[in-house]
């Protein structure tokens, strides 16, 4: 996300599982208000978001990637369930 990414973006790159538009706006927003990624509105019709990693979110990014690595050696082939 250090290039803008629109909300459609944000959602195919959220992963296979599909997530409501609703949903995954509501979370992007509360990632804005936490400061890791900042938000654009262009207040158009139809609606035009664009999102970006701040510094702090950028700063994240090893974290996440460790867990993914572990969640690779112990979870492989685990299939998991949505809450």
């Amino acid at each position: 996300m250090n290039s803008p990414t629109s909300l459609c973006q944000a959602s195919a790159a959220a992963g296979t599982q599909a997530i409501a538009p609703r949903m995954l706006s509501r979370e992007l927003k509360a990632l804005a208000l936490s400061g890791l990624i900042t938000r654009k509105d262009y207040r158009l019709v139809p609606p035009k978001v664009e999102y970006r990693l701040t510094q702090k979110g950028r700063s994240f990014i090893p974290i996440v990637d460790e867990i993914r690595k572990w969640g690779e050696r112990h979870l492989s082939g685990t299939r998991l369930r949505a809450a």
